[in-house]
């Protein structure tokens, strides 16, 4: 009953994979937190990893509306059906809850016959490779500016003096538009540099492939649809000179048995 309720909730195969994701990062992202929280020794690092856990939340929170607007018992879905736990979830110091999201999912998942699985997954492959290059690029953004913010710190004439800095000068060194403000000074730094804007040269053009696709597939289709209604009418037409054919044929047969009977009319004797 209660996996039952819960399959009502699932909003299909890929979206539900980009929330698992996303949850996970984010149960991670608190884990590291509170460990080097209770261990003493937060810094650079687990501020950049706060600030991504942060910037995530309208994901969740947009996650948990979606949910609500489309559940057929909104009362049940809060009540019996861990929305409360999805809520709960939204706020950075407690996304331990998105644990409960993320077991149910599985779970759900676990039933699913594998080849229903794949078949949804290849319905949606472009839907699937966009979620998951978005999930992609947070991941990078987080890591580099995690690393490049511990990198710089403390060295002498660097410019990337805080989270904020860090997140940004991530965020424009993977979009490869390089603004130049933020910047590393140390061989590490550079070294984390230049692994970003390879990887950043990668996530983006898949990005830049899929919204390429987007202005292009109505295009695409209507050349389909126009070439298959040329494709229908040009069938039509060969059947219509079929018929035609046809008819004309037995036209001439028609003509051929009435000649026939006039013969044999005249060659009857009188009675």
């Amino acid at each position: 009953m209660l996996l039952a309720g819960i399959d009502r909730d699932r909003r299909g195969t890929v979206y539900e994979l980009f929330i698992l994701l996303v949850s996970v990062l984010s149960i991670v992202n608190t884990a590291i937190l509170a460990i080097s929280w209770m261990a003493g020794f937060g810094g650079p690092a687990s501020e950049v990893v706060f600030a991504i856990d942060a910037m995530i939340s309208p994901i969740f929170l947009a996650d948990f509306l979606y949910r609500l607007l489309r559940a057929d018992s909104k009362r049940a879905y809060v009540v019996r059906r861990f929305g409360w736990a999805d809520l709960l979830a939204v706020v950075p110091i407690l996304r331990v809850f998105g644990v409960v999201r993320v077991v149910r999912v599985i779970q759900v998942y676990r039933l699913e016959p594998p080849g229903r699985l794949v078949t949804e997954f290849r319905a949606s492959r472009a839907l699937a490779t966009f979620l998951v290059t978005l999930f992609l690029v947070i991941v990078v953004t987080e890591v580099a500016g995690a690393t490049i913010y511990f990198a710089e710190s403390g060295v002498e004439g660097s410019n990337i003096a805080s989270a904020s800095d860090a997140i940004w000068w991530a965020l424009v060194t993977i979009t490869t538009v390089g603004y130049g403000d933020r910047y590393p000074v140390s061989n590490e730094g550079r070294a984390i540099g230049v692994v970003l804007l390879f990887a950043g040269i990668a996530l983006f053009s898949v990005l830049t492939g899929f919204i390429a696709n987007l202005f292009l597939a109505p295009r695409r289709r209507l050349r389909i649809a126009d070439r298959e209604a040329s494709d229908v009418e040009a069938s039509i037409d060969a059947v219509r000179g079929l018929v035609a054919e046809q008819e004309a044929s037995a036209a001439a047969i028609r003509d051929r048995l009435d000649e026939l009977d006039r013969l044999i009319a005249r060659r009857e004797p009188p009675t």
